[in-house]
């Protein structure tokens, strides 16, 4: 569908090979899992002669017969020629240029490359060195995803040239039209809806997807208002609906999930009593906020198991406030030596920036927040958390949506 709505593009065209992902290891690619990365780099092999050989698997079916069958084979394959193994690169771009191919090698998952950040950071940097080295290919390219922290972390692009990647990296962001979009399209395309979805928007003939919907924000908003009332409460003084959701599920990057907003309507639909002249209210959206801040936390927990310790600690505190508040309530509660113990007890990962070794690992805390979008500083004295983390974190905030059991929403 995305190939033919974007024919320039050529996605058809592209020929993509997982080098990494969650699953690697447990089905047919090249991708080695992370036990076969700690054994090769047990057994004295550096990253980039490791991601080399993931390469060349990856190819296997464009370079001679005779590449042998394990990654570690192949890396001997690869030191005993260095002119063959780069001849043969050189001969499968030109295959696929000649097809009018793009061969493209996936990395997904990173924070998964190894149990631990001294065993992840290394072969991190090797993948990103190699696809620097695929950028001297016209046909074949590398793509890597990768973590907010982790992207932040320059100690992994200290190597020549490495600021050509960064100058490379696009960012990934659902901006409101967008989710808007998503909301009405998945709507339109729902026999039960699509009908009266139509009717609010003032469509003509046949029910389906409505176009004007898509990217239009004035049509948006309007057809919005209908569904949910204009404002948050008797009058414009406390914000209008449209923007209002938008704004209060965005973390400190500007930026709002799908899940979060989906979520968030869903449950603003469910609130009891239903409202009588529109599909959802303030009320609900609030109530929806609610929950979309329980399953963002709750996700955030997968990647970065020891947010739930970090956040829960802060319990009680009211935003904005002087970065001193949190770090006075980190130390009282013990916080840092819980994670560090959890790291070790339950193999789980460290925040990357309390892997430093500095004396002051509170304030690493503070950065890992901040370099997730958990916090922004608004001035050196002052910090504040948006509404998607600070509602289930239990943080109170003047004027904004109450966490859950402390009082009306």
């Amino acid at each position: 569908m995305v190939a033919q709505i974007y024919p320039r593009l050529k996605l058809t065209a592209i020929r993509a090979v997982l080098g990494f992902h969650e699953a690697a290891g447990k089905d047919d690619g090249p991708a080695p899992s992370q036990e076969a990365l700690a054994r090769l780099s047990r057994d004295g092999f550096v990253p980039e002669q490791i991601w080399r050989a993931v390469l060349v698997q990856a190819l296997r079916s464009e370079l001679p017969k005779a590449i042998p069958a394990t990654l570690k084979e192949i890396i001997g394959w690869i030191e005993e020629d260095f002119d063959r193994f780069e001849a043969a690169l050189r001969r499968a771009d030109r295959t696929f240029l000649d097809r009018g191919e793009t061969f493209l090698l996936v990395f997904d998952a990173l924070d998964r490359l190894g149990s631990d950040w001294a065993a992840i950071t290394p072969l991190t940097r090797g993948i990103l060195r190699l696809a620097l080295e695929m950028r001297g290919f016209r046909a074949m390219k590398a793509k890597i995803f990768m973590r907010t922290d982790q992207s932040k972390d320059d100690s992994l692009f200290r190597f020549a040239d490495a600021t050509k990647l960064r100058s490379d990296a696009v960012h990934l962001v659902w901006r409101r039209p967008e989710l808007f979009g998503l909301l009405y399209n998945h709507l339109a395309k729902t026999e039960e809806a699509a009908a009266a979805l139509s009717r609010l928007a003032g469509e003509k003939g046949e029910p389906g997807i409505l176009s004007d919907l898509r990217d239009d924000e004035a049509a948006q908003e309007q057809l919005f208002y209908r569904l949910a009332g204009e404002y948050m409460g008797a009058g414009p003084k406390r914000g209008r609906t449209y923007s209002w959701i938008y704004d209060h599920l965005a973390d400190t990057f500007g930026e709002t999930s799908p899940r979060s907003f989906l979520t968030a309507i869903q449950r603003a639909s469910q609130t009891s009593p239903a409202p009588k002249d529109t599909a959802i209210d303030h009320t609900g959206i609030r109530a929806g906020v609610q929950e979309a801040s329980q399953v963002r936390v709750r996700e955030l927990s997968e990647d970065y198991e020891w947010i739930g310790k970090v956040l829960s600690a802060l319990a009680g505190l009211e935003v904005p406030c002087d970065p001193a508040i949190f770090l006075r309530r980190w130390e009282d509660k013990d916080t840092v030596r819980q994670i560090r113990y959890d790291a070790g007890a339950f193999t789980r990962k460290l925040p990357l920036e309390l892997t430093s070794g500095s004396e002051t690992p509170e304030r690493d805390l503070l950065d890992a927040l901040a370099n997730i979008g958990v916090i922004e500083f608004r001035t050196e004295s002052r910090i504040n958390m948006p509404d998607i983390f600070r509602v289930e974190a239990g943080i109170k905030r003047r004027g904004g949506v109450r966490p859950p059991g402390t009082g009306k929403i």
